[in-house]
């Protein structure tokens, strides 16, 4: 069998995540009657890989659930499906976030996440630019987004919008007063290696995988994201780093410049 995974690593990563990539597959079918027979990486950066075996449908099934398939081709795009895409891209008139999902048939094609479902699910109101929102969320280029798809005209014209699920995720950033750092462009055992050396495994809590070269560090309360940055930016010089800092602690400190309590 042949499957291509909605995981995208990018070209100066490619060779090491490879690599991890086997071992980590190899850990998972030690139990399973599954021989893993190719994995490369596409024209388009996703994963491919293929195998054979009598666990087949098995495997296939925990590949779903951890990584997801891309569709490849348009006609098997369905309104309502829902899919791993990967930002590419600010739309040139700020009418949203182009979306890569996997669609290579008939063309390369992007979906569009519009500013006004933008707005409608992650913005304060409907003011609000695209360049704020994707700011105080880290919604940057190569940043994974589980999304929805909401209307399918053409190869063009693909809209889509954060599933339900991304939503209330990334609410949950903003409802709770912990900085949370957004790491892009490193494997997980570099990120665990970094956080060590520079003395972090205090002030970091949790490190959830948003991607095999992706994830998010949620820091301890009290423990500022851009210091966080600062200090693992020196062990992560390939990677790019974000900082999210929910409005519960912005309105504190305003309330403490302002001194009104």
């Amino acid at each position: 069998m042949k499957a291509i995974l909605a995981e995208k690593i990018e070209k100066s990563l490619q060779r090491e995540a490879l690599q991890q990539f086997n071992l980590k597959l190899g850990e998972e079918t030690k139990e399973l009657d599954v021989k893993i027979k190719k994995i490369d990486v596409t024209s388009g950066d996703w994963i491919l890989i293929e195998y054979n075996g009598e666990d087949n449908e098995i495997f296939t099934e925990l590949l779903r659930r951890d990584h997801g398939f891309i569709p490849i081709e348009l006609a098997k795009v369905k309104h309502e499906e829902t899919y791993r895409g990967f930002i590419i891209g600010n739309e040139e008139r700020d009418h949203g976030l182009y979306i890569d999902i996997g669609i290579i048939s008939p063309r390369h094609s992007y979906g569009l996440y519009p500013l006004h479902r933008i707005r409608t699910q992650l913005g304060e109101d409907k003011t609000e630019s695209l360049k704020e929102i994707t700011e105080k969320f880290c919604l940057y280029k190569g940043i994974p987004l589980n999304v929805r798809i909401e209307g399918i005209k053409n190869v063009k014209k693909i809209s889509l919008a954060a599933t339900d699920e991304q939503e209330s995720c990334m609410k949950d950033w903003d409802r709770y007063p912990f900085d949370r750092v957004v790491v892009l462009g490193a494997l997980n055992n570099q990120i665990r290696k970094a956080i060590q050396i520079s003395q972090l495994t205090r002030d970091i809590i949790r490190l959830d995988p948003l991607s095999f070269t992706s994830s998010l560090l949620t820091c301890k309360l009290g423990t500022d994201a851009p210091g966080v940055i600062s200090k693992l930016g020196q062990e992560l010089r390939h990677a790019k780093l974000f900082s999210f800092i929910p409005k519960l602690k912005q309105e504190r400190s305003n309330i403490s410049k302002t001194g009104r309590f």
